[in-house]
């Protein structure tokens, strides 16, 4: 679907991204993407001020941004959104000055309205949680210690980030004329051994889609032919 604006990131977009890459490793509650990424956070704090006189505007402001922001996304999920932002604001909002019948007007008018603004990143997130992890006795109730405790160890370790800034630019600079990259060629263009390689590409997200993309762009029409004759005979083997 082509848009007049650009897309930018969100939590979600990154969730829903990584999202094959989490199912597959629900042993692992943290991800490192490696690297602060730029993202709009729409989460407006129930303690932000906000005066009577700008209630209005700033509603209407806000949701249009949600749904600039959202837009590639279903509209039923955006139109969640929407409704939990609005009635926040209606809620905080001082002086009772946003009416249900208003509520309706911006989220509306904000729907209408989703592809016909700039919206700038105004945070960054670096550390993905994994919905998908599956919790050992005892580990539900202490999930956030175990989490800060994955997040510092990650800030920590300089040979990881190192390691990951080094495969991630190979991965970047491989020349698809010289055809499909595979962990072998990783290994030698980054001079780091396969089972490093192996093992970065299973626990980052980041440098595993990225591999995977570029590995669909280098292949050889022989090598996706090949691929899709494999996927034709599983498929009659399953009938």
């Amino acid at each position: 679907m082509q848009f007049e604006n650009p897309l930018i990131e969100t939590k979600y977009s990154l969730n829903i991204r990584y999202n094959s890459f989490m199912i597959k490793n629900r042993d692992i509650l943290v991800f490192d993407l490696s690297n602060k990424i730029p993202i709009y956070n729409h989460y407006i704090s129930e303690k932000t001020n906000i005066e009577h006189w700008m209630a209005k505007d700033f509603l209407n402001n806000h949701l249009t941004k949600i749904t600039n922001v959202y837009k590639q996304f279903d509209t039923r999920i955006i139109e969640g959104m929407l409704i939990e932002e609005a009635e926040k604001i209606q809620r905080i909002a001082k002086g009772s000055v946003i009416t249900n019948q208003y509520l309706k007007y911006c989220i509306d008018n904000a729907v209408i309205n989703n592809d016909t603004i700039k919206v700038k990143y105004n945070s960054s997130i670096r550390f993905l949680t994994n919905p998908f992890y599956s919790f050992k006795e005892g580990e539900y109730n202490n999930r956030k210690s175990i989490k800060y405790k994955m997040i510092n160890m990650y800030l920590g370790n300089k040979k990881t980030t190192n390691n990951h800034k080094v495969i991630y630019n190979c991965i970047s600079d491989h020349d698809c004329n010289e055809g499909q990259i595979t962990k072998k060629s990783l290994s030698k263009s980054s001079k780091l051994s396969l089972g490093t390689i192996n093992s970065y590409l299973k626990n980052n997200p980041v440098l595993n889609v990225h591999f995977n993309e570029l590995r669909g762009l280098s292949a050889t029409e022989r090598q996706l032919a090949r691929k899709r004759y494999n996927n034709d005979l599983k498929l009659l083997k399953i009938a």
